[in-house]
């Protein structure tokens, strides 16, 4: 199970985690255990939800879930401060 450190006492990335557990509980867990096992917590995961999907948490969950993780982690583009916006399908 994985807990609120994944959130690196990162405010934005724990509102994320809240808000996906909350819209459904069973697939955030899947996705946020697929993130932490790649590296993508705190910060990261905030860049995901926010700059990449806009604060979509459904495209956020459906990225994690789907997205090869190294396209996932050129789109969080950490070099550059900002990430790349992830569109939907």
């Amino acid at each position: 199970m994985v807990t609120f450190d994944i959130c690196k006492g990162n405010p934005g990335a724990l509102a994320f985690v809240m808000e996906a557990y909350e819209r459904d509980m069973f697939t955030a867990e899947q996705c946020f255990q697929r993130m932490e096992r790649a590296g993508i917590t705190g910060d990261k995961l905030y860049m995901l939800w926010n700059d990449c999907c806009g604060r979509d948490v459904g495209l956020a969950l459906e990225t994690m879930m789907c997205m090869p993780t190294p396209e996932i982690v050129r789109h969080i583009n950490y070099e550059q401060g900002r990430g790349l916006p992830i569109t939907k399908n």
